[in-house]
């Protein structure tokens, strides 16, 4: 079985109670993981999380790579998946990138077949998105297993072409690569900035990533991978929004939210925006303003931070369960914040992932922090039909063969290493 250590199990929470979750921070091929519990409370509380974090995710073969320096990164998350990409140098042949999903809960996980083309070195956005739509219409999901999902590799846009978006779109009811040209409003712009820091989000089926040019926020691109001939659609900013300051992305329970925070502005505070009637065109409603200095907490250190002049408190996540709760970083802290109460508290710490000699104001871009559900049942990992690998069920075997054949090569290159003894005449 591909399934090792399988963890399949049910929450025994009444519908109730919100699931569990954690909070899967990435930086410079470093994870943290906080768990949470049905209450909010984190279960790394004031101290931080002990271990390496890679232990989050020992049971996949590219990390197993990455302690020996092979690079790695958390890409894209989706309910209880994650998206994980290694590079592979070049040992004997070129270099490849490779693709795993994975369910950190189940330890289940599997290989997509490599890139048909990876000769391209520019910005490329991720994106990664199931469809439980595609379940059987008279069954349902009952499983999980018949999910539909992509993978979507986005180039940046060029000049000589700023109407079409090249892409890479893996589709797991093929099982392959395919490579789409699609179409986008006209004088859509590079990745470079704001478009690279915000990454790309998955919300109601598609995936959401921003334009920007000369450094202002143009607007938001809609693309929906599971019919890609629609092109990409165009969503405008709030009216009241800062097209000069950085932004970030999340959501919340299906609804696309946009976080901005106004460094450039004193008194200091962010926005949250979120967007309704999403299907026509939609409208953005700004939720919540709020200003550091109106904030309040009984940790002294983050009350100093919130009413320093420099910027701080920029977006983690949105708690998945509460509206009213965002995931904010103070420097090295991990705070969450109640945006209703303006109370502030210290759940977590970043010294295990930050640089120790780092400066102060290093920030963990959103797109690399994932909140990994935990469902009553857990999402099984979607199996695509045709694989360059073996197949998905001997997986495990397939690790434990080419761990015995890495074995046997080092015992090849150990007695290469011996110099022959020179046979003395008789």
């Amino acid at each position: 079985m591909f399934v090792r250590n399988a963890i399949l199990y049910r929450h025994q929470f009444s519908k109730s109670n919100p699931d569990p979750f954690t909070l899967v921070l990435y930086h410079d091929k470093k994870i943290l993981a906080v768990p949470f519990d049905e209450d909010c409370g984190s279960g790394g509380g004031g101290g931080g999380v002990d271990g390496d974090g890679l232990d989050f995710l020992n049971f996949l073969p590219c990390i197993e790579f990455a302690r020996k320096n092979y690079p790695f990164c958390v890409e894209a998350s989706f309910n209880d998946l994650l998206l994980i990409r290694s590079e592979v140098p070049p040992i004997v042949n070129t270099g490849f990138t490779e693709y795993c999903i994975c369910n950190p809960i189940t330890k289940q996980w599997i290989i997509l077949p490599r890139l048909p083309y990876q000769g391209y070195r520019g910005i490329v956005l991720v994106g990664f998105i199931c469809n439980p739509d595609s379940c059987d219409k008279e069954q349902g999901c009952i499983t999980n297993a018949h999910y539909s999902f992509r993978v979507v590799r986005m180039r940046s846009p060029t000049q000589s072409n700023p109407t079409q978006i090249r892409m890479q779109i893996f589709s797991s009811d093929t099982g392959e690569w395919c490579d789409s040209l699609v179409s986008s409003p006209p004088g859509l712009n590079s990745f470079v900035g704001r478009p690279a820091h915000a990454g790309v989000v998955a919300c109601n089926g598609m995936l959401h990533w921003v334009d920007e040019n000369d450094r202002m926020v143009r607007g938001f691109l809609v693309f929906d991978p599971f019919n890609s001939a629609q092109g990409c659609r165009y969503i405008d900013p709030p009216i009241d929004f800062s097209l000069e300051e950085w932004v970030s992305f999340g959501v919340f329970q299906g609804r696309l939210r946009i976080f901005q925070n106004s460094s450039l502005q004193y008194p200091r505070s962010f926005s949250v925006w979120e967007l309704e009637d999403y299907n026509n065109a939609g409208t953005w409603c700004l939720k919540y303003k709020i200003y550091f200095k109106d904030m309040v907490s009984e940790y002294s250190d983050l009350l100093k931070m919130a009413k320093e002049k420099i910027s701080t408190g920029s977006l983690l996540a949105f708690h998945p369960n509460v509206g009213e709760f965002v995931f904010l970083q103070f420097r090295k802290c991990i705070v969450l914040c109640n945006m209703r109460t303006r109370v502030l508290t210290m759940v977590g710490r970043l010294e295990k992932l930050l640089p120790v000699n780092g400066i102060s104001f290093d920030s963990i871009p959103a797109k690399y922090v994932f909140l990994v559900g935990q469902p009553s049942w857990p999402t099984p990992v979607p199996l695509p039909l045709k694989f360059e690998c073996p197949s998905p069920f001997l997986l495990s075997e397939f690790v434990s063969k080419r761990q015995k054949l890495k074995k046997q090569q080092q015992e090849v290159e150990k007695l290469r290493a011996t110099p022959t003894p020179i046979p003395l005449p008789v």
